[in-house]
Parts: C-alpha cells; sequence; structure tokens
C-alpha cells in the first residue's frame, strides 16, 4: 500500500478504570495525505494504564503491518511509553518488558518507524475510543 516516501500516522491510545478493574486499547491510522485509514479498539480486562498503552502500539502495528504499509510515525499520549520505546528510559517492569519486546519484534516489519509525545488533546480521537470502549463494556456486563 505505501510507497518508500509515504509515511503513514498512528495514534495509539490505552485507558484503564482501576476502580472497575478495566482497560482498553485504542488506534488509528492516518494516510500520509491526512485520511481516515484504519481505527479499532479492545477491552483488555482488568490491567494497568502502561499496559494499556503498550498493547495499543502492539495493535497499531499489526493493523499497520496488515495493511501493507511499511513506514509509520507513532504519536502517544503517554511520555514514559513514548521514552521507553526510544530507548531513552529503560523498562524494568517484567509485564512492560514483554510488551516492549513485542514492539521490538514487530518492528521489524517496517522500513521506518519513530514514536513521539504528544498532549493528551492532540490524541483525542484514541482516547475518546478507548474510553468508549470502556463504558460499553461497562454498561453490558
Amino acid at each position: 500500500m505505501s510507497s518508500e516516501s509515504e509515511v503513514f500516522i498512528g495514534y495509539a491510545d490505552g485507558a484503564s478504570r482501576h476502580t472497575r478493574r478495566l482497560a482498553s486499547a485504542a488506534w488509528v491510522i492516518f494516510t500520509p495525505q491526512g485520511q481516515l485509514l484504519s481505527s479499532g479498539g479492545i477491552c483488555l480486562g482488568d490491567t494497568t494504564n502502561n499496559v494499556a498503552e503498550y498493547s495499543a502500539v502492539i495493535e497499531l502495528l499489526h493493523d499497520a503491518f496488515s495493511l501493507g504499509i511499511s513506514r509509520l510515525r507513532v504519536y502517544l499520549d503517554t511520555q514514559l511509553v513514548v521514552s521507553q520505546l526510544n530507548r531513552i528510559y529503560h523498562v524494568h517492569d517484567p509485564t512492560l518488558h514483554q510488551r516492549f519486546l513485542r514492539v521490538r519484534l514487530l518492528e521489524r516489519y517496517f522500513d521506518y518507524i519513530t514514536y513521539f509525545h504528544v498532549p493528551r488533546s492532540l490524541n483525542q480521537i484514541t482516547d475518546t475510543l478507548a474510553n468508549h470502549i470502556l463504558d460499553w463494556h461497562l454498561a453490558h456486563t
């Protein structure tokens, strides 16, 4: 799908409601021209927000690969995860490290991939989608 020069844009976000023991992950992919190409979200059950963030990145990379995307910029609103993926911070938590390694394996399918931190206000689509998934599951359980 992508040519060598085209860089697609992905946004990923996780949401967690500790009081309800429920988390979700959401992602969207835009074409280089800014058109929505794909989106998705999943309910993860009882997990932490950082696990949800990593899960959103993993699902985003799976989706991008399945669409034939080889060049991708990923935007997240969680500084910790961005810093870990950019190798600024080390991953000490074993659960997060497992997901970190999974991301590294998925990155092998891309010619170019990079991660950027954005404020939550610039990640509203995935934030809204992740929270909508939580609201739906809470209303239907």
